[in-house]
């Protein structure tokens, strides 16, 4: 089988053979021979890496890199964690989600929670169930924030109660401990006649990240911001890290476009982000 370029063989310590009780030429030599073997694997390792040609491009970190392909958008002064649809590249950093199960009926665009067996319910979840249309997502919540209540969803309908389920896809999740660097960048919309600030900062395992907000200011009337940003942040494995938002306008949203022409020019995402191993975890 080739082997990939770019690809380091991990040395193999040699399967010694157990010596005779007298002194024994063949022995001697099979055993040298063994670790000579070993010991030029250990050497064209090391110098492999520490070459200047250059040997860091044979090293795996962890990393991931994600992307969302639609519009994202919320009620005003509400906090919503942003969600992923699309994995660009992976490397034990992968996408996670919440998912809860429920029992639920409909009238019209609002759903009735009667209760939740597992999970918790979020904005910008989608549900699933007998009748339900594919696609349908939780746009804003009622009396129910979370549990039992009610919630408006994304499409209308009558139906009786039924199980349900419902998942979104938020979480950045590490298989590997260690110090990673999380940079992100969300493309803002706001179609209101007045500028709007959004809020965006960090979660970890569900957990606000200290520090993490930050401001930023859409101009009015059809005007567009990027929110931006980079951290540091100390991991272990199954650890997850979520980007949340909130604004003071509903006419603010996270945009998603098709590609553009004159000059020709890719799609836009309503966000990106990017995980990427940085060191081992300190003492």
């Amino acid at each position: 089988m080739a082997i990939p370029a770019n690809t380091l063989l991990p040395p193999k310590s040699p399967n010694l053979i157990v010596s005779p009780e007298e002194y024994d030429r063949r022995y001697q030599e099979q055993f040298n021979n063994a670790l000579r073997i070993y010991f030029n694997q250990l050497d064209n390792t090391f110098q492999t890496l520490l070459s200047n040609d250059p040997g860091g491009s044979y090293i795996r970190f962890p990393f991931g890199s994600f992307q969302d392909t639609t519009v994202q958008t919320a009620p005003a002064n509400t906090a919503q964690v942003i969600r992923f649809d699309t994995t660009d590249l992976s490397n034990k950093v992968s996408l996670g989600s919440h998912t809860a199960a429920f029992t639920a009926s409909r009238a019209l665009t609002t759903l009735t929670v009667t209760a939740v067996s597992s999970g918790v319910l979020y904005l910008g979840m989608t549900i699933a169930g007998t009748g339900i249309t594919l696609g349908t997502t939780i746009t804003a919540f009622g009396t129910g924030t979370g549990g039992a209540g009610t919630y408006t969803v994304s499409t209308s309908g009558t139906i009786a109660s039924e199980a349900m389920t419902g998942t979104i896809q938020s979480e950045l999740v590490v298989t590997t401990a260690g110090i990673y660097n999380l940079q992100f960048r969300v493309q803002y919309q706001n179609v209101n006649a007045a500028d709007k600030i959004a809020s965006v900062w960090l979660r970890k395992n569900n957990t606000d990240v200290v520090g993490s907000n930050s401001f930023v200011t859409v101009p009015l009337g059809t005007q567009y911001a990027l929110a931006t940003g980079s951290y540091f942040l100390s991991l272990v494995a199954d650890d997850y890290v979520e980007i949340w938002r909130s604004a003071d306008s509903a006419d603010i949203s996270i945009l998603s476009a098709v590609a553009g022409t004159s000059p020709t020019r890719p799609t836009t995402a309503s966000v990106i982000a990017t995980m990427t191993f940085v060191s081992a975890l300190t003492a």
